[in-house]
């Protein structure tokens, strides 16, 4: 499968990419030009700004398949972390992969837990904790990039992690009802989830899906 992963530097980024590519997938990482990522070997790297309209139109090229895990960046994991990328980050992007995708394609990206319609899934504490100031501002992009994205006449897949946490994979992620205070999923299982979906391995059909452990 030929993939494409935007936000591949990141937490969940660096999973996506490295799991695909021991799948034996055909990878494109797209990273930021500052950016010190070391792909994988055989993974091709694309340097740019994906807020830039002409920049992703020439990376979405024949892209059947792409993985966003673009998010917007803060300094540290406190609420009020300054904020480090511009706060519209992925409404951006998704505005742009809309414009630039070839007929055929889907879109699979990271959303968060407690966005749109999983918020009532999501505990008094949580749905608190998630208006607080830089994190607040990150869920008000993510609001406005799902808006976007089911606006448009696209094959996309939303997927809203709750807590995320660090660890190798474990097998163990999938759909959930609820999102509490001690609710986690290892960012491996989000991009294992991901990638079985976009390969075919994983049936799912719906266009967003609260994602957490199950045993």
């Amino acid at each position: 499968m030929k993939l494409l992963v935007l936000g591949a530097s990141g937490k969940c980024g660096i999973w996506v990419v490295r799991l695909a590519k021991e799948r034996g997938h055909a990878v494109t990482a797209v990273v930021r030009e500052e950016s010190e990522y070391e792909a994988p070997e055989g993974v091709m790297v694309k340097k740019g700004q994906v807020t830039e309209a002409e920049f992703v139109k020439s990376i979405l090229t024949d892209q059947k398949v792409i993985i966003s895990c673009v998010g917007l960046r803060r300094a540290g994991a406190s609420p009020t972390s300054r904020i480090l990328s511009p706060p519209d980050i992925v409404q951006s992007v998704m505005g742009n992969v809309i414009d630039c995708m070839s007929e055929g394609s889907r879109l699979i990206w990271i959303s968060a837990g407690g966005v749109g319609s999983s918020n009532k899934q999501s505990s008094w504490f949580v749905r608190r904790l998630i208006r607080l100031g830089s994190l607040g501002a990150a869920y008000k992009d993510l609001e406005a990039a799902e808006r976007l994205v089911e606006q448009a006449e696209i094959n996309s897949l939303a997927v809203r992690p709750v807590t995320l946490v660090k660890g190798a994979p474990r097998g163990n992620a999938g759909p959930t009802d609820r999102y509490g205070l001690f609710s986690t999923v290892r960012r491996s299982d989000v991009a294992q989830w991901m990638l079985d979906v976009a390969d075919g391995s994983r049936s799912f059909e719906d266009k967003n899906v609260l994602l957490g452990t199950v045993s």
